[in-house]
């Protein structure tokens, strides 16, 4: 198998330039490109089809970019901004924030802990991990059934799902 960077001289500038389309600036971009990078690099030993690496590592771009939206999603619906005073540079709706916030009372409490030290915080599973003094699949896991539940919690409130009060949402979650 190629080197890393054998392999990712030839397509460099189609990621360079796919990266800034998907965030939207060349800064941005550029950021994106290197968490991206750095992920496929230390990943590359696992790549089972070398034929596929330019797929393989747009694909890596754009989970990146997905996570660093829901993270920014969060952080903007979260944030303590309703601090007097302050230039408030979030346009998200108070409503669509309070919404959210009754939403993440609905989960268990280790598993808003959990969403919130990784989607606010910004702490990867293996930090987590340490502070919750847990496995990382105990971490993962809780992510996984918290952000349905949060799902299914929002839909709930949003009137999105049928249902007939609290019941509906016990089900849901």
């Amino acid at each position: 198998m190629m080197t890393f960077e054998d392999a990712l001289k030839p397509i460099y500038s189609d990621l360079v330039r796919y990266a800034r389309a998907l965030a939207g600036s060349s800064m941005q971009g550029d950021d994106l490109l290197q968490e991206g990078l750095v992920k496929a690099w230390q990943s590359y030993k696992h790549l089972k089809e070398p034929d596929s690496f330019k797929f393989w590592v747009m694909r890596i771009l754009k989970n990146t970019w997905r996570s660093q939206q829901r993270k920014q999603w969060f952080k903007n619906l979260l944030s303590l901004d309703d601090v007097p005073g302050e230039v408030q540079q979030d346009e998200t709706p108070l409503e669509e924030k309070e919404l959210v916030r009754k939403c993440l009372r609905t989960l268990p409490l280790n598993q808003r802990e959990t969403i919130i030290l990784y989607e606010i915080w910004g702490m990867s599973v293996e930090e987590i991990s340490e502070v919750q003094k847990v496995s990382k699949s105990a971490i993962k896991s809780r992510l996984s059934r918290g952000r349905e539940k949060l799902r299914n919690a929002y839909n709930f409130f949003e009137g999105k799902e049928e249902g007939d009060g609290e019941e509906s949402l016990a089900k849901a979650g």
